[in-house]
């Protein structure tokens, strides 16, 4: 049967423990190791719940204490995926990382020799060992991981309550030579959006596939993983976890008897620390309740490991960027926001215009869900916003960037100072005039006289003008209608400049002062 078939685990080939190897980082999705998909179960081992699983939780998210869970399922046939999965996983990780720094993001589809991955896993070319890839790429693919506030979105700032899978579709696209001599299998995954924009966005663990291919025991691989968050978070101070939940985790059988704790758990711990992943551990009784903990110290090459993945995370962006002009910068670090690698990016702002890849990228983040339902519409956005760019495409006229909103709000902003400017410099020429005005009327008329030449210009206007009638005004009103019938006579004699000609015979400090 296909289930037997599987069940056979493939070890991968011993290496020499040698703690000074090459450091081979692989990015490992966090959400895949935090939710444990890949369990520390031997699949040859029969049981009821082979085929589904389920881990509930209570967990400190936003400073709240919330209950979370999350379940598998999969098909009988095929069941959970396990240790052997995870090795292939971690191979197959590693070929999407190459691509990421070929392309500068990771793309769907991912095309693959099954001869590439079985090397990177140090296994033999032999025609089960192809038919192990198959089944493996349909597992991932029929797996179900239904998600209670468990499954993070980094790019949403959320957790997802939804059913999701790994890889969207896998399939075998090309093979030769069944009878095992120079086989060729070339394999086609779809990745699932979720985990394809959390790769693209950076949410993953840094792990040494060189460290992890020392291991041999199932148990000590679903460790670790861990070992890295852990240690990481735990700033190299010793770690406890309580022994029950860690075997949940793992999905394997937990006993009860010291003895029996440490001939299977601590074989695997033995085996970390013979890496130097660990440098010690006990098995110590719980303080508060009934049962035992682990507790662990790191190891000399763990740390290591863990500061050489922080070095590498900061000099993977800070020299890409260097030696960018001010807006080059702007995009620069807007393309890495949104998932393209630090390289391509530096690549992109220097050989295009970096205002017009501002503009593209918005019109990109406008088109990647759907208004009606909300769902992400674009499965790689990193893909999508490079390809705008590489290819020119144009900002349609109608969409309203940030740029063109800023633009817009620079002019009005100026068109409103040049308003009030103006409004400024109209009120002092009529200050000016009346001053100049003020002056002639004082000159000509002196105030023992001005009463009675206003008394003259309203008795004549009187008689000319059949509107200005003594009956109907008061004698305040007709006097100031005669004064503003006296100034504009004598505006018109002295024949002032005009407001344009004004303004231009004087300094701008002085129009000012």
């Amino acid at each position: 049967m296909a289930a037997n078939n599987h069940a056979k685990i493939t070890a991968l080939l011993p290496l020499p423990v040698d703690v000074d190897v090459d450091v081979d980082l692989i990015r490992f999705e966090k959400n895949l190791l935090n939710i444990g998909f890949f369990s520390s179960h031997d699949p040859r081992t029969k049981n009821q719940n082979r085929s589904s699983r389920r881990m509930e939780q209570t967990v400190n998210q936003d400073g709240k204490r919330i209950r979370v869970s999350v379940e598998f399922q999969s098909s009988e046939v095929l069941g959970l995926p396990s240790t052997a999965d995870r090795d292939k996983f971690l191979a197959f990780m590693k070929i999407v990382n190459e691509e990421r720094a070929r392309e500068g993001f990771i793309g769907n589809k991912i095309r693959f020799r099954g001869s590439r991955l079985l090397k990177e896993l140090g296994i033999s070319r032999s025609g089960r060992n192809y038919d192990d890839i198959y089944e493996w790429g349909r597992r991932l693919a029929q797996t179900t991981i239904t998600s209670e506030k468990v499954i993070y979105l980094p790019s949403r700032k959320k957790y997802s309550d939804r059913t999701v899978h790994v890889f969207r579709s896998f399939q075998r696209v090309g093979e030769s030579n069944n009878d095992g001599s120079d086989r060729v299998d070339l394999f086609e995954i779809e990745l699932e959006d979720w985990l394809l924009e959390n790769l693209n966005h950076g949410y993953v663990v840094p792990e040494d596939f060189n460290a992890y291919k020392l291991l041999s025991r199932p148990t000590a691989k679903g460790i670790f993983g861990n070992l890295h968050l852990w240690f990481h978070a735990s700033q190299g101070k010793s770690v406890e976890k309580d022994y029950v939940e860690l075997c949940n985790y793992l999905n394997v059988t937990p006993y009860q008897h010291l003895s029996k704790i440490k001939s299977t758990m601590g074989a695997s711990l033995d085996e970390l620390t013979k890496i130097k992943y660990l440098s010690s551990w006990q098995v110590q009784p719980m303080a508060t309740k009934r049962g035992y903990k682990i507790v662990m110290l790191p190891g000399e090459v763990l740390l290591r490991v863990i500061q050489h993945s922080q070095k590498k995370q900061i000099t993977d962006k800070a020299p890409t960027s260097y030696g960018l002009n001010q807006i080059q910068q702007k995009a620069f670090d807007v393309l890495v926001d949104h998932g393209v690698l630090p390289q391509k990016a530096r690549m992109l702002v220097m050989q295009y215009d970096p205002e017009l890849i501002l503009d593209q990228v918005e019109v990109c983040l406008s088109q990647l869900f759907d208004p009606t339902n909300g769902r992400q519409k674009i499965a790689n956005p990193p893909g999508f916003i490079v390809y705008q760019i590489e290819n020119g495409l144009p900002v349609p006229t109608t969409f309203i960037t940030e740029r063109k909103r800023k633009e817009f709000e620079a002019q009005k902003k100026q068109k409103q100072q040049a308003d009030e400017i103006e409004w400024t410099l109209r009120t002092k020429y009529g200050e000016w005039k009346d001053e100049l005005l003020n002056a002639e009327v004082t000159a000509r008329y002196p105030s023992e006289q001005l009463p009675n030449v206003l008394e003259g210009i309203i008795k004549n206007r009187i008689r000319k003008d059949p509107k200005f009638k003594a009956s109907t005004w008061t004698r305040s009103a007709l006097e100031q209608a005669a004064l503003a019938l006296l100034r504009k006579e004598l505006l018109e004699d002295l024949a002032l400049p005009e407001f344009e000609d004004w303004k231009a015979e004087r300094p701008q400090a002085e129009l000012f002062h």
